[in-house]
């Protein structure tokens, strides 16, 4: 509290001399007391002296609260790394008020405890604009701006204009304390964000490999992190239960099982089964066209199918189940299937928008910077995972109010989620000013054939 209070100030200080500079500009004029009777006086002094109203309640504000905090125990951590940043960012705008996209560089140092080294970076853009300094006179600039502050010991400028930072040791020390007397806390966060985390996402009908299983495990670490310093996690499992291999898994089962509506099959071994299928469909021409018909069916809720899928995927959830159980994982299943009712108003809006046009009889969207266009609706009338997948993100943004999203997803899937992500902008879902949507990315994994 004491540094933001000694950041206030410096602030404060330096709009009152902005505003002695300015009103040394009206004295200057010709009858200045008639020109201020008449309120006519500089738009920057009024914007000015408003601004400094602001720090100076903020400032009075910090101050009558600062006994207060001092006398409990803090029930954050403090990112000190975070601190120094902050105050050299405001130590540069204050130096540099009319460089715009300067980089705030600090860094840990074997000379100090951190070091700044946004000097040379100033210099380059002072030196495009034809003013000719030095380094190291722009990091003496910048160390002259810097706000009293109890947790600075010394500054150095070195080198071509490097900062050196040397930490005050009594401050380190109370930190240092506090989380012997009070353990690890989290830190202080500036809002508390919506976030929805896609994670684990395993396909129906095969076994968990290794690859779900590190999806799994990343995406329940950063839930647990997250909610630890204060966010609201919702964690959704985006299970693959609605494409072509339905169709497939359907069909051989309706060939097998041809009871299967009024006997339970027993298809416990769900690899197993899933194998045999997997080879009648690459190897017979019929049963490929009937898988395919499958897929349609099922996506038009015929109610014979439904029945099937639930029998396959109901076996798949308890092997998943064991997992989750296992690793202490609790995560809200949103598979395909979630957003088949949702596509068709997906694929109607982005209509509307005008952002879809027809190729060779598949309805498709082109993304700019994308190779390739976005697939929503198939030549027979199907939909695709990019259409499940606009689904999900506009519902995860406009429904679950999601102001981050994080797919934890394989490497291998980078290209598809720029291509989402993209289209997401494009078609007004979200702005990544605001919201930020993300792919958190992990290797590969590759069997012997690679």
């Amino acid at each position: 509290m004491a540094d933001e209070v000694a950041i206030l100030t410096a602030r404060a200080i330096q709009a009152e001399a902005e505003i002695a500079a300015l009103e040394a500009e009206i004295q200057q004029l010709h009858d200045p007391q008639r020109l201020l009777a008449n309120g006519i006086i500089s738009p920057e002094l009024e914007k000015l002296r408003t601004e400094n109203a602001k720090l100076k309640f903020q400032i009075t504000h910090l101050e009558r609260n600062i006994s207060r905090e001092q006398s409990r125990s803090p029930d954050h951590m403090v990112n000190i790394s975070q601190l120094v940043t902050d105050v050299f960012a405001l130590a540069i705008r204050l130096a540099y008020p009319d460089l715009e996209d300067i980089p705030v560089l600090i860094q840990n140092s074997k000379f100090a405890d951190y070091q700044c080294n946004s000097a040379m970076a100033i210099c380059q853009k002072l030196k495009s604009q034809g003013e000719k300094v030095t380094p190291q006179q722009v990091g003496t600039q910048i160390k002259d701006q810097i706000p009293p502050v109890d947790f600075f010991e010394k500054l150095e400028v070195t080198g071509p204009g490097f900062i050196n930072v040397y930490l005050s040791k009594a401050y380190v020390g109370q930190h240092v304390n506090g989380i012997l007397e009070n353990g690890v806390r989290p830190p202080r966060i500036l809002a508390k964000r919506r976030v929805v985390i896609d994670f684990s996402s395993p396909n129906i009908a095969k076994e968990m490999h290794v690859g779900h299983l590190r999806s799994t495990i990343i995406g329940e670490s950063i839930s647990r992190l997250l909610e630890w310093v204060g966010h609201d996690v919702l964690r959704l499992n985006h299970l693959g239960d609605w494409g072509t291999q339905f169709g497939m898994l359907i069909a051989h089962l309706k060939d097998k099982f041809p009871n299967y509506l009024s006997v339970s099959p027993p298809i416990s071994d769900l690899q197993a089964f899933y194998k045999e299928s997997k080879v009648r469909f690459d190897e017979d021409a019929e049963f490929k066209k009937r898988a395919y018909s499958a897929v349609v069916q099922l996506q038009s809720h015929d109610p014979d199918h439904i029945k099937a899928w639930n029998l396959i995927c109901d076996v798949s959830r308890k092997e998943f189940q064991r997992v989750y159980d296992r690793l202490g994982v609790r995560i809200l299943e949103r598979g395909e299937s979630f957003y088949q009712d949702l596509m068709k108003d997906v694929v109607r809006e982005l209509d509307d928008l005008g952002l879809t046009l027809m190729d060779e009889g598949r309805k498709v969207m082109f993304v700019e910077g994308q190779q390739i266009p976005m697939t929503l609706v198939k030549s027979d009338g199907g939909y695709t995972y990019d259409t499940s997948d606009m689904a999900a993100i506009r519902h995860r943004l406009k429904v679950e109010k999601g102001d981050w999203l994080i797919y934890v997803v394989d490497a291998g899937q980078g290209t598809h989620f720029d291509l989402i992500f993209g289209a997401g902008q494009k078609a007004g879902y979200y702005n990544p000013k605001l919201s930020r949507v993300e792919h958190v990315a992990f290797g590969v994994v590759l069997g012997e054939d690679k």
